[in-house]
């Protein structure tokens, strides 16, 4: 074999060299596809993966009401409250009925012993006037 130097020849086809051009720039467009759609992959997870972590810290913080409240919990939190007033409200007007309806029983108890007590007196009085005359 002979040596090889730098004025060694090399004898290949027009036909070889583009073949072998075309190749390379195949091989190098599929390298560069490839490597742009591995990276938007990546960048994708990424996000995703940052848009999970902050939802998993919302999820765990928010019940506990480190992140505040959403407009339509406020609403329904007022709500809430407002019907818990109103039903304290209806519990101490159901009492105070209940201490009326007693007074009114010891009342009307009352009052039908006075009336008792006044038909006896004049069932008295009417007697004495009867026996006088």
């Amino acid at each position: 074999m002979a040596p090889i130097d730098e004025n060694t020849n090399l004898e290949i086809s027009l036909k070889a060299v583009i073949s072998i051009v075309f190749a390379v720039f195949t091989l190098t467009t599929a390298f560069v596809t490839l490597d742009g759609r591995i990276i938007s992959l990546e960048s994708s997870q990424k996000v995703q993966d940052m848009i999970i972590k902050e939802n998993q810290a919302f999820t765990r913080e928010w019940p506990l009401g480190l992140r505040g409240a959403l407009p339509d919990d406020l609403i329904q939190n007022a709500e809430i409250m407002a019907l818990k007033e109103k039903h304290d409200e209806v519990k101490a007007l159901r009492e105070d009925i209940r201490r009326m309806q007693l007074e009114i029983g010891q009342l009307n108890a009352q009052t039908a012993t006075q009336e008792e007590k006044i038909e006896t007196l004049f069932d008295i009085w009417n007697q004495s006037i009867a026996n006088e005359k």
